[in-house]
């Protein structure tokens, strides 16, 4: 067990009060980036003694990274009574649940998704399909038709039902429907999940997700209701690299249109920076080469930026990322 780890259970500890959610979540980063299974099993061990703690939320990813089945077991038991998710419970261990691929929780992940239970909560249905996205679907191939084409010529929606998509056995048609949704009908409120399921959806899905990406009309740098996310997973879903982006970017001459291709580019930028998940896809040193070095006088992303006034922007991303590039050099000393 890391000695991080043996830190944030004393720190768990404390009185509400006392903590600070910051402090937790740098800890339980550094057991996501250096720990394993003890760590998640001990970590658990302290969760269940009061499983309702809102700060017990910070500790999910830490399950969803290192838990195995019998995490899963003891997490389902200490949320679920009577096939439904307890009071008070977050409603993101569905999702972990279902990443885990914990065989019970499934029919509890349809009837939220399809049945008629608390339907219009966004938090529970978003919890909810996305922990469903790791089952096998077969069985629901028509329930999932049904509930897709029920958000067609909407505005407002289950927000992450168009995601099942991705589990139809034919989906060309749906693809090209939920494309009109998006451009034509859908609030950018309510787009997050369309986004999503063009990036599950494979070489299926890449073209409609790299049409959307840069487009003004879906708003794919919004934090609102978290859009800008979902598409950061769309790039990793995709394995479309900030390289691949970048290259794309330098082939854009309009000056407003640049601006708003490098807000777009910067936000998914910020993502990554904050990103929890080990993804080993790019490393930061090769970002940073990609954006900041120079060929050739006058040809790397700050003097892009300077043409649209995103000068600061341009700097603020470079010293991120040149502490991220720190960090990966030191984690490589003590991970493979």
């Amino acid at each position: 067990m890391l000695k991080t780890t043996s830190e944030l259970i004393e720190y768990l500890k404390l009185d509400h009060s006392e903590r600070e959610s910051t402090v937790i979540f740098s800890l339980v980063y550094s057991i996501l980036q250096c720990g394993g299974k003890t760590d998640a099993d001990e970590i658990l061990k302290q969760c269940l003694i009061d499983p309702f703690d809102f700060h017990y939320t910070y500790l999910l990813p830490v399950f969803k990274a290192f838990g195995d089945l019998s995490l899963a077991e003891k997490l389902f038991k200490s949320s679920i009574r009577q096939n439904k998710l307890m009071e008070d419970t977050n409603y993101e261990i569905l999702e972990v649940l279902g990443h885990l691929k914990y065989e019970p929780v499934k029919p509890i992940l349809a009837d939220y998704t399809f049945g008629n239970q608390e339907k219009n909560d966004y938090y529970l249905s978003r919890s909810a399909i996305l922990g469903l996205l790791h089952f096998d679907c077969t069985e629901y191939q028509k329930e999932i038709e049904t509930e897709i084409e029920k958000c067609y010529g909407q505005g407002l929606f289950p927000e992450f039902i168009p995601a099942l998509v991705c589990k139809l056995k034919d989906r060309t048609l749906i693809l090209e429907k939920l494309y009109e949704l998006g451009s034509e009908f859908a609030s950018t409120d309510c787009n997050a999940g369309i986004i999503l399921s063009f990036s599950l959806c494979g070489e299926e899905g890449r073209e409609y997700f790299k049409k959307v990406l840069f487009d003004r009309d879906w708003e794919t740098s919004s934090t609102g209701t978290g859009t800008v996310h979902f598409a950061y997973q769309g790039l990793k879903n995709l394995d479309i690299t900030f390289k691949e982006l970048y290259q794309e970017i330098k082939t854009v001459s309009d000056k407003e249109e640049l601006k708003y291709y490098l807000d777009v580019f910067f936000a998914l930028l910020r993502i990554k920076v904050n990103d929890i998940a080990v993804h080993k896809k790019e490393s930061f040193a090769e970002i940073y080469t990609t954006l900041f070095k120079w060929n050739q006088e006058n040809d790397n992303i700050i003097d892009l930026a300077r043409k649209v006034d995103l000068t600061d922007e341009a700097y603020q991303i470079k010293d991120l990322i040149k502490l991220k590039m720190n960090e990966e050099a030191i984690l490589k000393n003590y991970i493979g």
